[in-house]
């Protein structure tokens, strides 16, 4: 089995963007992977496109050595956004070699942590930036049946809420 392509794609909308490769092989089985990094999707995106040539062609089940080779045979620094491309690569050969052994990737990785994980909500906080809005809008959360809820205060509207208005939202949240 051998890397036969890598394409990219974006998935999200203008606030926040997703990068995500497709690895395929020669035998047909596709891996995906993630590789976001902020407002650097593009850059990432280059990156890969830049280091594919490195990649296709090789076993997908060999990560290790590619992963060495792409850190250290692209010696340019690169830094987070050679990282981001290199793990975008990794995690899609993690995929296949689950799909092909069909095991979760979490077995192959050295097994299970936890039985079960707490879920959180996240998002629910846009709306009017008052520690009332925000008291409301978790309270709606909560009813949703949620037992955590991410939080941020500031998000896009950092520097429009007070000191003490940020301090106050939290105390209400909780």
């Amino acid at each position: 089995m051998k890397i036969r392509s890598i394409e990219t794609f974006f998935v999200g909308n203008p606030w926040k963007v997703w990068l995500f490769v497709r690895v395929l092989t020669d035998d047909g089985v596709h891996g995906i992977g993630e590789g976001t990094l902020g407002h650097l999707h593009r850059s990432v995106e280059g990156a890969i496109r830049d280091v594919s040539p490195i990649v296709i062609g090789r076993d997908p089940f060999d990560i290790e050595a590619m992963t060495q080779t792409l850190s250290r045979d692209v010696y340019a620094d690169g830094g987070q956004i050679k990282m981001a491309a290199i793990a975008a690569i990794e995690i899609a050969c993690w995929d296949i070699i689950g799909k092909v052994l069909g095991q979760p990737i979490y077995r192959l990785l050295g097994g299970r942590c936890h039985e079960k994980l707490r879920a959180y909500a996240n998002g629910w906080y846009r709306c009017e930036r008052t520690p009332e809005a925000f008291a409301d809008h978790a309270r709606e959360v909560v009813a949703m049946g949620y037992t955590a809820l991410k939080f941020d205060p500031f998000g896009v509207g950092w520097r429009t809420l007070t000191p003490r208005e940020e301090d106050l939202a939290v105390d209400i949240v909780r």
